[in-house]
């Protein structure tokens, strides 16, 4: 809460009173706002259903669409007053809105679970557990991609398409769909980065939002294209061209990209690297049209740049010493781009991989896309950071008392104290996401058989934190419902890092 907010309440208890009224009211408000996002969703499925065929699955869709917009508007209606959001506020909003969002959109799944014809039942069977459908639904909303079904090329077309959507729009981020269409208020600013973004590309939040959307589009449509190009099917380059795109990883095949031909999985490539790049870069190169030479003095693009290939080659040298074949090098190279962009699209089974090549593939996933990006993990902007700190560290102790020690930061020079604090400031989140990681891997030892592997844990945890979606066979239809509710958390945690959620346990424990 704004210093101003605290002083205004601290010496009436009145004041303090009438704040956490206006507090509660616009957080409600905030939040009626995006339950709209899967009304709206839901209703714009609902031609999915009738062009396939599958009648009894509108009824989740419509059941979908009546609940997200009643209660949304309800909200809207019954909380007006004040539109100032301070950024305390804003981050309840993305905490409970993303919380709501991903329980109603387990609704298709779940009622299609019930009410779909012998032949489908089967597939659905596992989304018949509410556990299981609100796993599904956070993993879509979040890009990430773990799931719980078997054979989803079995799913009815209107749950594959649910289910792509869903990491569509979430690849980009529910808030941002809103900040698009609705008009611009006080406080919007702080609503944009309560959903886990930096930076702003032009001067206002709306148009900075609109040119995201426009990138993002046209993105898509190129994705698309270029799957139907190489040969996916029609229907398979709609969906994967979505979930590639938001470096999500839903598939409607079985196994994922496993069986596909390599010219195909190659094609991919391309589309997970735009994914996970800043859509600031994004717009500097087709708006601005500014050289890629340029980009080359900003850290990230450089700590991208060289994860990317290095860390290729070692993965791909790892496996030919290991297991040898010509195929080792597509497969690496497909694997290692997946896990580094978080896209979770998998080339290969990775639970018959060795526990080394497992690590080389953890900390791809740990590091993540670009800031500013679809991409999960803890974002190579916050690891460009610790190494420039540590960098800074190392040459500050080799100077000479009367030396003075300049860095150079994205182009400008920057003292060893002030990257210090850039650096202090990632490691406090990055320390953050590594004991959230250990404590879900303790929780989830807990509920997983005991033969389970350990590897297996500590990757398939990090996999659900970071919002990569590869695994190891830990996830499955056989899921505990307790380890499915823990993973969810944690594809919350990790999506909208950390602070909102933590913010919202801390608003309903009375704590401000």
């Amino acid at each position: 809460m704004p210093r101003s907010a605290c002083a205004a309440g601290a010496g009436s208890p009145s004041a303090s009173v009438t704040w956490k009224a206006d507090s509660v009211r616009e957080v409600l408000r905030g939040t009626g706002f995006l339950l709209h996002v899967p009304g709206l969703m839901a209703l714009l499925s609902l031609p999915i259903a009738g062009w396939a065929g599958e009648w009894w699955g509108a009824w989740g869709l419509a059941l979908t669409a009546a609940v997200a917009l009643i209660s949304g508007q309800l909200l809207v209606w019954t909380t007006r007053g004040t539109d100032r959001l301070y950024r305390y506020q804003s981050m309840l909003i993305a905490g409970i809105s993303w919380l709501l969002i991903a329980i109603i959109g387990a609704i298709p799944v779940f009622v299609s679970a019930h009410l779909a014809p012998l032949p489908t039942e089967s597939v659905l069977q596992p989304f018949r557990q509410p556990s299981h459908a609100f796993f599904e639904s956070v993993s879509g909303f979040t890009s990430t991609g773990l799931t719980v079904v078997a054979a989803a090329s079995e799913l009815p077309h209107h749950i594959q398409w649910w289910r792509s959507f869903s990491q569509w729009i979430g690849g980009i981020g529910v808030i941002l769909l809103l900040l698009a269409v609705v008009p611009a208020e006080r406080g919007a600013i702080n609503l944009y980065f309560s959903e886990a973004r930096d930076e702003k590309i032009l001067p206002t939040v709306k148009s900075t939002v609109q040119t995201i959307w426009a990138i993002y589009l046209g993105y898509t449509l190129g994705a698309i294209a270029l799957l139907w190009i190489v040969g996916e099917p029609p229907w398979r380059a709609v969906n994967h061209g979505m979930t590639a795109i938001a470096t999500g990883g839903f598939t409607i095949t079985d196994d994922s990209l496993m069986s596909a031909p390599q010219a195909v999985q190659l094609a991919y490539v391309p589309i997970m690297l735009a994914g996970a790049v800043s859509f600031l870069i994004h717009y500097r190169l087709i708006v601005e049209r500014v050289s890629p030479r340029s980009l080359w003095q900003l850290v990230e693009v450089r700590v991208l740049v060289w994860v990317l290939l290095g860390g290729g080659l070692l993965l791909w040298g790892q496996r030919w010493l290991t297991v040898g074949g010509s195929d080792t090098l597509i497969s690496s190279v497909m694997v290692w781009v997946s896990a580094m962009t978080s896209a979770g699209f998998a080339a290969a089974d990775l639970s018959s991989w060795g526990d080394a090549a497992l690590l080389l593939v953890l900390t791809a996933v740990l590091m993540g896309g670009m800031a500013g990006s679809t991409s999960g993990g803890v974002k190579l902007l916050r690891v460009g950071l610790l190494l420039k700190d540590l960098v800074g560290q190392l040459r500050s102790l080799r100077a000479t008392p009367h030396e003075v020690v300049v860095l150079r930061y994205d182009g400008a020079h920057i003292t060893p104290a002030q990257m210090a604090s850039l650096g202090h400031t990632a490691l406090r989140l990055v320390g953050i996401f590594m004991l959230l990681w250990l404590l879900g891997v303790f929780i989830m030892l807990h509920w997983l058989p005991a033969d389970t592997r350990l590897a297996h844990v500590f990757f398939d945890t990090a996999s659900a934190l970071f919002n990569s979606g590869l695994d190891t066979g830990v996830v499955g239809p056989d899921l505990n419902a307790g380890a499915a509710v823990v993973l969810s958390i944690l594809m919350l945690l990790g999506r909208l890092e950390v602070f909102p959620l933590l913010l919202l346990a801390a608003f309903f424990m009375g704590r401000r």
